[in-house]
């Protein structure tokens, strides 16, 4: 469902910014943001089984992968 979503917000990121266009995008922002959500709160019940230092460390991983992401979107 995330895929279609973002596929969607690029696709209307090409359009004209009407405001249908930009409410549109608004709602998608806000379903992307609630999803994240949800994935921060399994994240945290999986770190009450595999252990919150392996959890830290695996999302410090990804904080280093997220920032290798930002340098090429520069």
């Amino acid at each position: 469902m995330n895929a279609e979503l973002l596929k969607t917000y690029k696709q209307l990121e090409g359009m004209p910014q009407t405001e249908e266009v930009v409410q549109i995008k608004n709602q998608i922002k806000e379903s992307l943001y609630q999803q994240l959500r949800f994935h921060f709160l399994e994240l945290s019940r999986i770190g009450q089984v595999i252990g919150y230092d392996e959890l830290q460390s695996e999302q410090s991983k990804a904080i280093e992968l997220l920032e290798i992401e930002k340098q090429r979107g520069k």
